[in-house]
């Protein structure tokens, strides 16, 4: 009777041992795998980029590419623009393992204006899925279906031709979620003539017609100032309109301190005339003879030093 009662006790405690064991095991046996989904953007229109808000209108193609069929899963968000429609598009005649929607949408982007108007900008579309974290769907990029047509342009812009696209995990703290998102980015940069022509190059005719003004002689003195103070004030208005396309923001632009170059060297050709008109009396006419040929190389000398240190610390 010993023997048996040992027996049972010894069974008994090896089913109560064992039954969390096995409720352990269902358990892992019964969590799937996340879903691998490939995605895919196909970029066929681009508006022009509003640099005062970001914004871009775009039209593209995106498909998804399911292991099984996609339901649900295949719902998506933009998630830095607005969607302005997106009609699915089922592929061989109703495949639900490969939806395409066609999407049209305004896409908002981070701009950094401190080149401008040599400024260069990354055009960026983010998607994220609508109903599952990455528990249940995984992106991975489809590099076959990542492209833009041949035919897109943006007027004002050299776009890059071959896109990149990347996937980023997002970590939601608030509700301790982690969501994949597939992000579709090209490359898009301002032409440097276009900079300088339509940018830069009236502030340097501006500028060069005061410094011309240094070889006016001492006896003209007077029509000096006349012409230096009028730059100031083309300087001023232009320098207004210049930066009327740029949003408010709180640094210098390229072309802003190009223009603060421009007012120092302007304001200290008109110090330099009217401190040579004070002191325009008989006894001090060598004096002022030194001091005149001496602006005439050190003014201009700082304007060039002070755009080349300009270029070389912003561009």
């Amino acid at each position: 009777m010993p023997h048996r009662w040992i027996l049972a006790i010894t069974i008994v405690f090896l089913l109560l041992t064992a039954a969390p064991v096995s409720t352990v095991r269902g358990e892992a046996l019964n969590q799937s795998a996340p879903e691998v989904i490939k995605v895919g953007i196909y970029l066929i229109r681009a508006g022009s980029l509003d640099i005062t808000t970001g914004a871009i209108d775009v039209d593209f193609y995106i498909e998804f590419t399911c292991p099984t069929e996609c339901g649900d899963k295949a719902d998506f968000e933009i998630i830095n623009g607005t969607t302005k429609s997106k009609p699915v598009l089922l592929e061989d005649q109703g495949s639900a393992r490969q939806p395409t929607y066609r999407v049209a949408a305004t896409v908002f982007q981070n701009v950094d204006l401190r080149k401008y108007p040599f400024d260069s900008h990354d055009v960026k579309i983010v998607i994220e899925s609508s109903n599952y974290d990455n528990s249940t769907v995984i992106y991975e990029v489809n590099e076959e279906t990542t492209a833009i047509d041949p035919n897109v342009f943006i007027l004002g812009w050299q776009m890059d031709a071959t896109p990149s696209a990347q996937i980023v995990d997002q970590y939601y703290e608030a509700w301790d979620l982690h969501y994949t998102r597939y992000e579709f980015k090209t490359h898009l940069s301002k032409p440097a003539l276009a900079g300088w022509l339509k940018g830069l190059l009236p502030a340097i005719f501006i500028a060069a017609g005061s410094m011309f003004a240094l070889f006016i002689t001492i006896k003209n003195i007077a029509n000096r100032v006349a012409i230096i103070a009028s730059a100031l004030v083309a300087s001023v208005l232009y320098h207004l309109n210049f930066t009327s396309r740029v949003p408010p923001i709180g640094y210098l632009t390229y072309g802003d301190i190009f223009m603060i170059v421009n007012y120092i060297v302007i304001l200290l050709s008109l110090g330099a005339t009217i401190w040579i008109l004070r002191n325009d009396t008989p006894e001090n006419q060598e004096f002022i003879k030194k001091i005149h040929r001496v602006e005439v190389y050190v003014i201009p000398s700082l304007w060039l030093g002070l755009h080349i240190l300009n270029a070389v610390w912003i561009l």
